[in-house]
């Protein structure tokens, strides 16, 4: 019998393990092994690394990649910014879902937990059309989810078993959760569909995976980590400018602040209470603060203020990608006036995508705050009352009516026709397209004229419905 070749590491060893990926840092697997190539699939780059640099065979264990460590290998991508940091260019994919079993598991035994409680991440820079195997590895550390993190974590994994267990795993959507989300898997919606255990109804295959805005977080924490900042190679001073930038502050101190078996949101909703009714003026009072009611940011700042929140930002709401959209109600007429705008339509890169990978599906996937405020009489902003605040995510039903006005509006941009878009809120009651921005402004188009940026709206009497089912009074709309 031949004997088993000696590794260059001791697989029962975390500490050997990632001391051996660290020969990676600043180089490309391609620079420590010109045989290597590229694994075909999404996880390509982490199986090359596997097989050439860890020397195992990837497989699809259910277990982590070193079962006797107990440590899961998985690289994900950055992107270089202007002033020299580095962000997540992307979600990162765990494990995929099987319904059939997870329908079965506690969070303790589930699939996601047994795998990836213990992660060694090899973060490596993307450059556009290079090979992955010679991108170069910028960061690589290891990370166990901290117990408020873990927390959130929890409550998202219960999220989606709950699907799961009442036979509706169709409708899961990454909206549904915080931290911990159910993205789809696979080439094109559709195309790879599950059986789930409760339902004949077939599903779209998903995956676990960590939101852009939480592998963010580490990466931020590794810029502000003295052991690892080094790997980063970024000066001082813009360090220091990096943490101005990205200044942050949780909600939840510790995971006392919960009471018993509330979620995060339930928590966020029960501080917003009992500032229900008040007027900006009021609020500031009570929380000795003055605010600029002329800010656009004004509606975070209170939020912010309510929550205890003394940076920039709500941390929470950054690592779950969160969008706070303010809506306001007319004062003696009971109606919203706008619809809600998103950024313009990128015409040339709308050519060029698939709705899943869309920007507009990144932003409806997403999960929403959004802070309704009452209009005052007096048309004083100040004076305007704080009516509702809520998480709120976009039903599968309407995402796939938004997916219809999308692939309408790609297949216009391609045929080159920018005058017949979706342009009222007569043909679907979720969404148009319309033009936004400022007078004689004008955006490239993929046919290399100039048009009128147009935008993506949701329908102003959708959003009034989303608000009378949080509640009570009843509201017209009227645009």
């Amino acid at each position: 019998m031949e004997n088993t070749p000696k590794l260059p590491y001791d697989i029962s060893s975390p500490r050997s393990i990632v001391d051996y990926g660290m020969m990676l840092l600043g180089h490309s697997l391609k620079e420590l092994h010109p045989e290597a190539k590229l694994f075909k699939g999404k996880g390509g780059l982490g199986n090359s690394v596997e097989y050439y640099h860890y020397e195992y065979e990837p497989n699809s264990e259910s277990g982590p990649d070193f079962a006797e460590a107990g440590l899961e290998l998985k690289c994900s991508p950055l992107k270089l910014l202007k002033d020299d940091s580095m962000v997540a260019k992307e979600r990162l994919l765990l494990n995929i879902i099987n319904y059939i079993e997870e329908g079965s598991k506690s969070f303790d035994d589930s699939s996601f937990w047994h795998k990836n409680k213990f992660l060694l991440l090899m973060f490596y820079l993307h450059e556009s059309g290079v090979d992955p195997v010679d991108m170069i590895f910028k960061l690589i550390r290891t990370w166990q989810f901290p117990e408020e993190d873990l927390k959130i974590i929890k409550d998202d994994w219960n999220t989606i078993h709950s699907f799961i267990v009442n036979g509706k795993a169709e409708e899961l959507s990454e909206g549904l959760t915080f931290y911990l989300a159910a993205c789809m898997k696979g080439r094109k919606s559709g195309t790879e569909m599950r059986k789930q255990p409760f339902s004949d109804v077939l599903a779209q295959q998903r995956a676990y995976s960590l939101k852009p805005g939480y592998i963010n977080k580490i990466i931020l924490e590794s810029y502000l980590d003295a052991e690892l900042n080094h790997q980063l190679r970024i000066s001082p001073s813009k360090l220091k400018k990096l943490q101005t930038k990205y200044s942050s502050e949780n909600i939840v101190k510790s995971v006392r602040a919960y009471k018993k078996g509330e979620t995060f949101e339930q928590l966020v909703e029960r501080k917003m209470k009992p500032f229900y009714g008040k007027t900006i003026t009021q609020i500031g009072r009570k929380l000795n603060k003055k605010f600029d009611c002329c800010s656009k940011d004004f509606a975070y700042n209170v939020c912010r203020s309510i929550f205890g929140v003394q940076s920039k930002h709500i941390k929470e709401f950054e690592n779950a990608d969160i969008s706070l959209k303010t809506i306001s109600l007319e004062s003696n007429r009971d109606y919203i006036k706008e619809s809600m705008s998103f950024p313009y339509i990128r015409f040339i890169d709308i050519a060029n995508q698939e709705w899943e990978e869309s920007d507009w599906h990144k932003t409806l996937a997403s999960k929403f705050f959004f802070v309704v405020f009452r209009k005052s009489a007096d048309g004083r902003k100040e004076n305007m009352r704080l009516e509702k605040a809520f998480f709120w995510n976009m039903p599968y039903s309407d995402l796939k009516i938004t997916e219809w006005l999308w692939n309408d509006t790609k297949g216009k941009v391609i045929e080159g026709d920018y005058d017949n878009f979706i342009t009222t809120k007569t043909n679907n009651k979720v969404c148009h397209v319309r033009p936004h921005g400022t007078k004689g402004q004008v955006v490239a188009t993929p046919q290399g004229i100039w048009v009128q940026p147009k935008c993506f709206w949701l329908n102003n009497d959708y959003i009034l419905e989303i608000v009378k089912s949080k509640i009570s009074k009843k509201l017209k709309t009227n645009e």
